[in-house]
């Protein structure tokens, strides 16, 4: 036994010049793992985020197609006069670009099939609850601007926003512009929509806890850009830098809507 022992006792110590195995990493190795990790992971998620933000244009893109040919159907069956742009409110020059009223929603529902189709699909809520987002008096806030059949344009400039032309028909210059996504503003409502960022889209407003963010413009929020879809059914992407500042409301001063596309 005691033989043993000993024979076991050599075996345990370390030759000289014979290198021996390690079953543990020591604490700089692992420091130096972690921090390769982090690095790849900040390289890698960039590169996640903007394909999930391409995967969400490419499905406006899609919905904006299908809403376009949506109002040509409606067109066909209304001697080619597109869907009122009227809201719900008593006051019919009280207008704003990204609501519907009632009726118009549900013709656009009923020729395309999918309510869905009238949001964009990386809004957060409240839109994309069951029924739509009802603004009370108004409509239905939906998730793009819709500028065909509204009264009256070009809407009177105000300060640095530009009227713009709505088509009424579908025979009407097939350059105008039907729908844009939304990157719209109002500093009375206290909102800011941004339909496409690097991290997706956006709601922001002074709830969050900074009362500043209030109304800020969707350039300031962080904006890519934008899809404008127009009378003859084409459907292109608009960085903001290429985009001009238009009113959203008919009827409003520095308290209404505001929009660039």
């Amino acid at each position: 036994m005691k033989r043993f022992r000993a024979r076991c006792n050599r075996l345990a110590r370390p030759t000289p010049g014979v290198a021996h195995s390690r079953l543990a990493f020591t604490l700089i190795e692992l420091l130096v793992v972690l921090a390769i990790i982090g690095i790849l992971t900040a390289l890698l998620l960039p590169a996640v985020s903007m394909g999930r933000e391409r995967a969400r244009r490419a499905a406006c893109q899609s919905n904006l197609r299908q809403l376009l040919m949506g109002a040509q159907m409606y067109a066909g069956d209304f001697l080619e006069r597109l869907p009122t742009g009227k809201s719900d409110n008593s006051n019919p020059d009280d207008a704003h670009i990204p609501v519907l009223s009632t009726n118009t929603r549900s013709s656009f529902v009923t020729y395309t099939g999918d309510p869905r189709l009238l949001e964009c699909p990386g809004l957060p809520k409240p839109f994309l609850r069951e029924g739509g987002w009802v603004y009370p008096d108004y409509g239905y806030v939906i998730g793009y601007n819709y500028l065909g059949g509204h009264r009256d344009t070009p809407w009177p400039q105000f300060r640095e926003f530009a009227g713009w032309i709505s088509p009424q028909r579908s025979t009407d210059d097939p350059r105008l512009i039907l729908f844009t996504d939304l990157n719209d503003w109002s500093p009375g409502y206290g909102r800011t929509f941004a339909a496409h960022m690097r991290g997706g889209a956006v709601i922001r407003d002074g709830e969050q806890g900074d009362p500043e963010a209030a109304g800020l413009t969707s350039r300031e929020v962080g904006a890519q850009g934008g899809h404008v879809a127009m009378l003859d059914g084409a459907v292109r992407w608009k960085a903001i830098e290429q985009m001009k500042s238009y009113r959203g409301s008919r009827l409003w001063g520095s308290g209404g809507c505001f929009a660039v596309w």
